[in-house]
């Protein structure tokens, strides 16, 4: 039996359906039970708020592994509400499913914050803000807890139904300018995160450890933001980097631009050769997908 936390987020209906559709047996916890019921019909539904112990024993009952997604991302909120939705919600959980045969955590390359060349597991950790500082420590109270466990480093993840990307693309849309730098970018698209989770939950009992998933290669971040706009069918404007980060922070956003525009390069040898993980997604493709799906909109 499988329990899966954020099961009616982004990442949570792709996985679940996924599951399902397999033949796996699936406990959902959500705080929406008519929503979940609809939408998972198959699955066993269980009305739950992580933040709220007590109501996590019925939905842990039976579980042998665990999928925990839920969690909050968000690069400006009060690091007390951000440790809240993902540090202390942890801690419930792992406290009620102590006899669990695995728990698969939705972490993410946040951890690494900026990277100079290329970020394997064992690449210094710095998250430079309180949501990647969050998921490290979510990861360390996951080590400590002694349930065998695998931790995914998510990058940045793009796909129709992205709520992130809508906003990215309401941004490109208008015209926003597209920032001079040197800079790379590495996303993941949905289905290849929905891929290592999958493979997490089948991994042998000796699996354990941290994992980075990625796309195949990173991009250049100028090219990857002018493809957008040309799918969108706007002609990209660049500017200098401090132009348009002034922009962004006279909008409010210059801790989300820092992140969006940030240096990414990943490893992920070790999931492809432990997991049997291998990118499937053609990014010009699916990419294509998202904007048409946004301006259907």
């Amino acid at each position: 039996m499988i329990l899966v936390t954020g099961a009616t987020g982004f990442i949570g209906k792709e996985l679940t359906q996924n599951l399902l559709s397999k033949g796996h047996k699936v406990k959902v916890l959500c705080r929406d039970e008519e929503k979940a019921k609809e939408i998972f019909p198959k699955a066993d539904v269980f009305r739950g708020d992580l933040s709220q112990p007590e109501t996590l024993k019925s939905a842990a009952k039976g579980v042998e592994t665990v999928v925990h997604l839920a969690g909050m991302v968000s690069y400006s909120r009060p690091r007390e509400e951000i440790f809240s939705a993902n540090v202390e919600t942890t801690r419930n959980l792992l406290a009620e499913c102590r006899n669990v045969k695995r728990i698969v955590f939705s972490s993410s390359v946040s951890v690494y914050g900026e990277v100079r060349e290329k970020a394997d597991e064992y690449y210094p950790l710095g998250p430079a803000n309180a949501y990647g500082q969050s998921k490290l420590e979510c990861e360390r109270l996951i080590e400590s807890s002694g349930i065998p466990y695998i931790m995914l480093r998510i990058a940045p993840i793009y796909g129709k139904g992205s709520p992130s990307w809508g906003k990215n693309l309401r941004l490109l849309e208008k015209g926003f300018p597209v920032p001079k730098t040197k800079n790379l970018t590495h996303v993941v698209h949905i289905s290849d995160v929905v891929q290592a989770l999958e493979k997490s939950v089948k991994a042998g009992r000796d699996r354990k450890g941290i994992y980075n998933i990625a796309g195949s290669r990173p991009l250049p971040f100028v090219s990857f933001a002018e493809d957008i706009m040309k799918l969108l069918g706007k002609k990209p404007r660049r500017m200098p980097m401090f132009v348009v980060k002034g922009i962004a922070k006279g909008m409010g956003m210059g801790a989300y631009f820092d992140v969006l525009t940030m240096n990414r390069n990943y490893v992920i040898r070790k999931a492809g050769k432990d997991l049997g993980y291998a990118p499937k997604a053609e990014f010009k493709k699916k990419l294509k997908e998202m904007v048409e799906w946004y301006m259907a909109l």
